[in-house]
């Protein structure tokens, strides 16, 4: 009886695409987060707790410099997924050849405006050397160009493709940190190691995408294209504050030890944040084509919703339960003292999961009115904690509350704009 419950259960994921797409790109999505925390897990224990807040302060940092880049994926995806639902490849590969000859020249020009102001960043964070922030900026080299051509695989939704590449290239990474922080560079030779292991996803990137290079090129729309860049570019940079900017305020306002502990809470924090991503992943291009072509993208919200939320409250249930062992497991001994904090650190993450299921949504059906609400949420975050910032306590409730007002207001958005979709019981 069992068996047959569950090969109806294998039958009904293999037949809904969606659940099919989400289950493939959450195995691959996970196994790359487990990859990531094997990083984290082992510079925590190589390198000091000031080297390790060091390291946090500067991948936050560079995932805000980074939203460009973001921006550009997710304009990528939007288009592909039309194109591919409406079968025109050759504007596919359109697509990847003109935004690849474009972004190149930009590339460069945004590596050598971040070379300029590497002093005045490392000076910021406190850190001692210039260095590491010189290595940062060399992935600004190869993070839009990798943009472009991950999003393809996004858009085209290959998403077995998708996870092999970034499994691959995060054994990469793992193995060249240990190498390079083993040989005596330190937090110099973790950030390399980043950098190169996206180098090497870059070129892997090409494999599974050879069959565009066949096709023949077709005018695409540039000015439309564009037009939508702009409410995807400020999504993603106030999502990105909202994610980032408390470690790089608390590393300004606090002492290096006390920097150090909350970067490792917000790496325990974050994992609600992926372990929910491979959803949110496999929803925008779903919705996005769904959209394109008068379907339902709201049946596709139910659905990443229901996973982000039972996922979310999942990881929560061992945080409030376990803090201490999940430290001593994932972090190391040395980090639990921010056991207490770590359940309530957490909430913010969940909230912040339903956040950017919403706001990738919308994005998906061409709705902008709510990238104002986030952009308050942002600024809201870093004006309190700037005011209050006594201990850490303050921070995360600081976190807690923007994250819930910010959802609130998402969710108020999304009803009032729902009426010009069919109606969908959330």
């Amino acid at each position: 009886m069992n068996g047959d419950l569950l090969v109806r259960n294998i039958a009904q994921i293999k037949g809904d695409k969606f659940l099919s797409n989400s289950f493939i790109f959450f195995v691959g999505s996970l196994l790359a987060n487990l990859g990531n925390y094997l990083f984290h897990f082992l510079m925590a224990r190589m390198l000091t707790v000031e080297g390790y807040g060091e390291l946090q302060s500067l991948l936050a940092l560079s995932i805000i410099a980074g939203i460009p880049a973001a921006a550009l994926l997710t304009v990528i995806v939007k288009y592909a997924a039309s194109f591919e639902a409406k079968k025109q490849l050759n504007k596919v590969y359109s697509l990847l050849s003109l935004f690849t000859k474009r972004i190149l020249l930009i590339t460069i020009i945004f590596f050598v405006l971040f070379i300029f102001s590497s002093k005045y960043i490392a000076d910021f964070l406190n850190l001692i050397s210039v260095i590491p922030v010189l290595i940062l900026g060399l992935s600004f080299l190869i993070i839009f160009l990798q943009s472009i051509n991950s999003g393809i695989l996004q858009g085209l939704q290959k998403f077995k493709d998708l996870s092999i590449i970034s499994v691959i290239s995060t054994l990469f990474k793992i193995l060249l940190a240990v190498l390079l922080v083993k040989l005596g560079f330190a937090l110099n030779g973790a950030i390399g190691a980043v950098v190169l292991a996206g180098i090497i996803g870059y070129f892997i990137t090409f494999l599974p995408l050879k069959f565009l290079f066949k096709k023949e090129k077709e005018e695409i729309e540039t000015k439309e294209i564009f037009r939508y860049s702009f409410p995807v570019f400020f999504t993603l940079l106030f999502m990105a504050l909202l994610y980032n900017t408390d470690i790089i305020l608390v590393k300004h306002f606090f002492s290096p030890a006390l920097g150090g502990q909350y970067g490792a809470l917000t790496v325990l924090g974050h994992i609600i944040f992926f372990i929910g991503g491979p959803m949110v992943s496999v929803m925008f291009p779903m919705a996005s084509a769904a959209h394109s072509n008068n379907g339902n993208p709201a049946k596709i919200l139910k659905k990443s919703g229901i996973l982000v939320g039972l996922i979310g409250l999942g990881v929560l249930f061992f945080y409030f339960l376990f803090p201490g062992l999940v430290i001593k497991i994932l972090i190391g001994s040395k980090f639990l003292s921010i056991s207490n904090f770590l359940g309530w650190f957490g909430i913010s993450m969940f909230f912040y999961s339903l956040i950017s299921l919403f706001s990738q949504y919308f994005l998906a059906t061409r709705q902008i009115g709510f990238v104002y609400l986030i952009g308050i949420g942002a600024l809201l975050q870093a004006i309190l904690i700037s005011l209050f910032h006594n201990n850490l306590w303050q921070v995360v409730w600081i976190m807690n509350t923007v994250m819930l007002i910010t959802l609130v207001l998402l969710i108020i958005y999304y009803f009032k704009t729902q009426k010009s979709y069919e109606p969908v019981n959330l």
